[in-house]
């Protein structure tokens, strides 16, 4: 059983207490400007990647080898989903970043092209950058052997490019970041939180993230002002805030921002009780509970990686309470049994990184089996030991067994990666 802090406690009873003063219309009692309930959709890192850059030849190939992304599917694939999407009535959807393949100016149209179909339907759409969409020196179009430089944009492009996507209604803009505060419904504030580096993109594109202090002082005032006036609070960045796993820190820092458990804490410190975050391609929730408040991080993997996700959320504004159900593409036009070419694509990509990569970490290519494996579940979410192959289990209890520190230490870490904690990853309800 979840203990709800005194702090979260006391933020239910204001959205409580502001939702029950609101006038009486229709038989609900709701008005357009304060409903007592909103229903929103939530798709990460779809890495959309023009065909017309080349989806074929040598270079290509080592580029997806490098970073195992279905880019030429990307498309199709973000198609699918907002077809879904056009079709399960909401008010709003939410993209955590990574929107583009390499910040490609004509990638940014491209995604622009597909999501405006929601916004035609008047579904608003906002988003925030992730680390691959801005001042990307790897926006390239692929020939062959070669490649070539191709436009990619800068802050000042990504907020014009995006004016209709969060930026030009905004309520608050951070003078010092990306980041905006935008009102889903006159009780619902959107704290759209921009913690990409792209400013160090010189040479190499920065995977690593942070809020810097500027912002979270900025972000401090808003939320502040929104507790006050009984306004409901949600959080959307890129980069992760709560580490998934414990191993998390270890081996892929960058993705969590920079002094996380300070930022986490601070964070629900100073209101925010949930945030959505994507930059893994993982379904997975967390739930941290600090001295006295509690932050959800709601992590949505990517379109272009298996299980190909997205979630619905029904929110209940007045309980301040979410309905979380996560669907997958099942289909696209241009490949046969999708749902078999999904999971073979990630998982032999998978394998391959880790049996490149893991030497570079002193450790044995003979693990990447098992590391691999836990990697793919953790990527569909609600993984569970029991569900690892027999193969991925003799691994691990290979290093266990082994009598050396460093491999006993693994064997631990592959251990817990593989037995998800609660809340469910997929369909959950959570209360703030």
């Amino acid at each position: 059983m979840y203990q709800i802090s005194r702090r979260n406690f006391l933020r239910t009873s204001i959205v409580l207490s502001a939702g029950m003063s609101l006038g009486v219309s229709g038989c609900g009692g709701d008005s357009d400007d304060n409903p007592a309930s909103a229903r929103f959709a939530v798709l990460s890192d779809p890495h959309i990647y023009d065909p017309s850059l080349g989806t074929t030849g040598t270079a290509f190939e080592t580029y997806l080898s490098s970073d195992r992304k279905m880019l030429a599917e990307s498309v199709e694939i973000l198609e699918a989903v907002v077809n879904d999407l056009t079709k399960a009535d909401l008010n709003f959807v939410l993209v955590p970043g990574d929107l583009t393949k390499d910040g490609e100016y004509i990638c940014h149209e491209k995604f622009i092209s597909i999501m405006s179909a929601l916004q035609d339907k008047g579904v608003k759409v906002y988003v925030v950058p992730g680390n691959h969409d801005i001042n990307n020196p790897h926006a390239v179009s692929f020939d062959g052997n070669s490649t070539s430089h191709v436009p990619s944009v800068t802050s000042e492009d990504f907020e014009k490019l995006y004016d209709d996507f969060g930026y030009g209604k905004a309520k608050y803009r951070d003078s010092n970041s990306l980041s905006y505060v935008a009102e889903l419904t006159g009780n619902v504030w959107l704290f759209a939180i921009d913690s990409c580096k792209y400013d160090n993109n010189d040479t190499y594109p920065e995977t690593s993230g942070a809020i810097s202090d500027e912002t979270f002082e900025w972000l401090s005032e808003k939320l502040a002002e929104a507790e006050r006036k009984g306004k409901l609070c949600i959080g959307m960045l890129h980069h992760n805030v709560i580490p998934h796993f414990s191993a998390q820190t270890t081996f892929f820092s960058e993705y969590v921002v920079d002094d996380y458990d300070v930022m986490g804490k601070k964070l629900a410190d100073a209101g925010l009780g949930i945030i959505f975050t994507g930059h893994f391609h993982a379904q997975d929730i967390i739930r941290a509970e600090y001295d006295t408040s509690t932050l959800y991080e709601v992590e949505t993997g990517s379109t272009v990686t298996a299980p190909c996700p997205y979630r619905i959320i029904d929110l209940d504004i007045r309980n301040a309470a979410l309905t979380i159900e996560s669907h997958t593409v099942e289909s696209i036009p241009s490949v046969d049994n999708f749902n078999t070419y999904k999971t073979n694509f990630t998982a032999s990509g998978m394998l391959d990184l880790y049996t490149a990569l893991l030497p570079s970490y002193g450790i044995d290519p003979s693990v990447a089996p098992a590391a691999s494996e836990i990697h793919v579940m953790h990527y569909a979410g609600d993984e569970k030991y029991s569900d690892l192959s027999t193969t991925a289990d003799a691994i691990i209890q290979s290093l266990l067994t082994s009598g050396d520190t460093d491999a006993v230490t693994l064997g631990y870490a592959l251990t817990d990666w593989a037995a998800d904690n609660a809340p469910n990853d997929n369909d959950t309800n959570i209360t703030l």
